[in-house]
């Protein structure tokens, strides 16, 4: 992963690092890439779902699509997860660094 300095940034450059972050984890961290795929290949199999996701345009779901959106939520879920993990461990990296910069250790 690339070396960011996080307590040197904004809003703006913080939310564009995680970004970049999640591109990161879909090229090098394996069950990142096979949720992602997981989810996409069910939006595409269920265009449903993914028209009530991607375009907010509401309608019924069949007893199919119903359980297909429990477990792509439970996928996102999953995901997320995954993506807080990695971002705590480059905060935990990130205090470390500040604190050397400060001299507090």
């Amino acid at each position: 992963m690339k070396n960011y300095k996080l307590y040197d940034m904004d809003s703006v450059e913080l939310t564009e690092c995680i970004g970049n972050l999640k591109l990161e984890l879909k090229k090098s961290n394996t069950e990142y890439k096979e949720i992602s795929e997981k989810i996409e290949d069910m939006k595409e199999k269920y265009p449903t779902i993914r028209n009530f996701l991607e375009d907010e345009k509401a309608s019924k779901l069949s007893d199919e699509e119903g359980k297909a959106f429990l477990e792509l939520i439970n996928l996102y879920r999953k995901l997320i997860s995954v993506e807080q993990y990695e971002v705590f461990l480059l905060g935990g990296h990130e205090c470390f660094g500040y604190l050397k910069k400060i001299k507090a250790v």
